[in-house]
């Protein structure tokens, strides 16, 4: 996984991208590791000053359900943090 800050007008921004790898569990065991994991990263964003987290590429919107469409980008998503 690879992570980039940048900022925005808004504040700064934590970007997930350049995921690779396999996490090979049952489907609801799979959801809850990659919620856990993501929930990690966006309390280490905040703590390092950003306010947003955003992805796009694959679709994540069905795993990340607490996360909103960010226009522009493929399969973009946001969340304020």
């Amino acid at each position: 996984m690879q992570l980039r800050v940048y900022e925005e007008p808004t504040g700064l921004v934590c970007e997930i991208s350049d995921l690779k790898g396999r996490i090979d569990l049952p489907r609801a065991q799979w959801l809850t590791a990659v919620r856990e994991e993501v929930t990690k990263i966006e309390g280490i964003a905040k703590s390092a000053g950003c306010n947003e987290m955003r992805l796009g590429g694959r679709r994540w919107a069905h795993v990340l359900t607490d996360y909103e469409p960010l226009a522009g980008v493929t399969n973009g998503l946001r969340k304020a943090i």
